[in-house]
């Protein structure tokens, strides 16, 4: 056999084990997602928070977007968004916050990720500056056809194995944030933890499910 022909027959084999992994996944994670969800079903009172504004609406990628202001009986205040679309491919899915932001023209530090282990959850951590106006802790999580994406690069591959197959998965982001002190930011992600926790214990069992996967 020439080196030609081995070259060939090795490009042939590496696209067989591709097209096997591509079918694999595609066999485990393709799942049929409801277009519309009732984001009103989360509470208007949760714990000590209580809502103090809300808007609903959607757009022509996302099939439904929430975005409340709770506030706890001390005054302080949490900004809750809920962005869910039915459709993940790549033209439709869902954008992480940091890159809305920059878009928006806010300076952004990633502080990583922390985790809240009772109920299983991997939050990212951001914190988000406009000028010397104003500084916004942010926590955030991804769910992508039922499973917590932190990971960029993973919600990249998974959007674009989406694509290839034109699979039905559905994408939620969930954005918890707070205006803080920047000197004491780093308090503003306790009180969302806080938050998070009450907020998952207040749901019910179908919603637990959808904002925080199948933990």
């Amino acid at each position: 056999m020439q080196i030609t022909d081995k070259k060939k027959y090795f490009v042939v084999l590496a696209l067989f084990a591709l097209a096997a992994v591509f079918t694999f996944f595609y066999k485990v994670e393709r799942h049929i997602q409801p277009n519309q969800i009732d984001l009103n079903a989360i509470p208007t009172k949760i714990g000590y928070w209580k809502m103090i504004s809300e808007e609903n609406n959607k757009n022509d990628f996302l099939n439904n977007i929430l975005f409340r202001v709770y506030e706890r009986t001390d005054g302080k205040k949490i900004m809750l968004a809920i962005a869910y679309g039915g459709d993940q491919r790549q033209n439709f899915s869902i954008h992480a916050p940091e890159g809305c932001y920059r878009a928006a023209g806010f300076d952004v530090t990633l502080f990583g990720t922390g985790r809240l282990d009772d109920i299983k959850l991997e939050l990212n951590r951001l914190l988000v500056k406009s000028g010397t106006q104003s500084t916004e802790t942010v926590q955030y999580w991804i769910v992508l056809n039922g499973k917590v994406v932190t990971n960029h690069f993973e919600r990249k591959l998974k959007q674009i194995y989406y694509s290839f197959f034109g699979a039905d998965a559905g994408g939620m982001l969930v954005r918890v944030s707070s205006f803080s002190n920047e000197r004491d930011f780093q308090k503003d992600y306790d009180v969302q933890r806080e938050f998070i926790t009450v907020l998952h214990e207040s749901l019910n069992p179908a919603l637990k499910k959808m904002l925080g996967g199948n933990n």
